[in-house]
């Protein structure tokens, strides 16, 4: 292991002890952003459009494997990997104490640059914010050997220009790692190299500052914060440059 993934695994482990104040208020408040549910924003159309019923699927920077246990709860076959061992240690014991109705995931702590599964293994393979904490040359190249020819990779990222979120970052350096990095439009681009379709969709550029709506629930949230960035979608049709200042990218990548 080098030592990016070594000062990564610390990282992970330390938090999944126990996260900082300011880690905790930052959560709070992005709770309908990052919803992976059907009425969060950034997965619906991939729960809508995509039948996971025998499909084999990797989460790839997995965590306490709520994402993973989700996919298996909708008949997937599941594998997860991360960098942290205590994490691992969360996701199994998460797993077990649910069920899964007996589709319980199966959790690996390892490096997600040099992943132990097989050639053309999985249907899909998804993550949520993992990608801007590795090697893309490296991270994309792996997950391309691990799909199936005409699999599909679907990850969301935080992406670097938005001026609140790049702000607030520069003000908060002890809650992300050393050697994170938001992606760019660059970033997005590199990753033709690799597959032979690949797509992105940005979101949250006006609805950020909604933040405060967790104050009134998850539920009033998720409804402000999704019509928003409907209106964010629209604006962003319209001046396609403001795309860039978005906070969080969709990539949908096809081997």
């Amino acid at each position: 292991m080098g030592e990016r993934e070594a000062r990564e695994r610390e990282y992970f482990d330390a938090l999944a002890i126990e996260s900082s104040p300011t880690h905790n208020l930052l959560a709070r408040f992005s709770e309908a952003f990052y919803e992976k549910g059907s009425r969060g924003r950034l997965w619906s159309s991939f729960w809508e459009t995509t039948d996971l019923k025998g499909a084999t699927v990797l989460d790839y920077g997995c965590g306490n494997g709520s994402f993973s246990i989700m996919l298996a709860s909708r008949g997937a076959r599941v594998f997860g990997i991360d960098i942290s061992p205590k994490l691992i240690e969360q996701a199994r014991a998460g797993a077990s104490r649910l069920g899964c109705n007996g589709n319980t995931p199966q959790f690996v702590a390892g490096d997600a640059h040099h992943t132990p599964f097989g050639d053309a293994m999985f249907d899909y393979v998804v993550g949520n914010g993992a990608l801007h904490h590795l090697d893309l040359v490296k991270a994309f190249a792996e997950i391309a050997r691990v799909l199936k020819p005409g699999g599909k990779a679907v990850f969301q990222e935080p992406m670097y220009h938005h001026p609140l979120l790049w702000t607030l970052r520069r003000l908060t350096p002890n809650d992300h790692t050393a050697d994170e990095q938001p992606l760019s439009f660059a970033d997005l681009e590199s990753a033709r190299k690799w597959f032979r379709s690949c797509r992105h969709r940005e979101h949250f550029l006006f609805a950020v500052f909604a933040a405060p709506a967790h104050l009134l629930g998850k539920r009033f949230s998720l409804s402000l914060i999704g019509a928003l960035d409907r209106v964010d979608e629209q604006l962003m049709h319209l001046l396609p440059w403001l795309s860039r200042y978005a906070w969080l990218t969709v990539m949908e990548m096809e081997k």
